[in-house]
């Protein structure tokens, strides 16, 4: 998950050196101190290239944002009762 736009190309630039097929997908991954969900570019390989995708990050200096997939979070506002 990229929270700026240059992380995001960074990102792109390696999973491309690396011949990884990707899709980038914008997602919320966090809220404000007020709620208002803030939203970054996050990035999908397949489960085959998952782990291997997870290490050329890490290694690239990208951990903080490398999610492995018991890290989805649901980031949307809560359904209202009387809607």
């Amino acid at each position: 998950m990229a929270a700026k736009l240059k992380e995001a190309r960074r990102v792109e630039d390696l999973l491309t050196a690396h011949e990884v097929s990707y899709v980038v997908e914008v997602e919320p991954f966090s809220r404000t101190l007020f709620g208002t969900l803030r939203y970054g570019a996050a990035f999908y390989v397949i489960a085959g290239q998952a782990e291997y995708c997870r290490s050329q990050l890490v290694a690239a200096g990208f951990e903080r944002g490398v999610l492995r997939d018991s890290a989805s979070r649901d980031l949307r506002a809560p359904a209202r009762e009387d809607a």
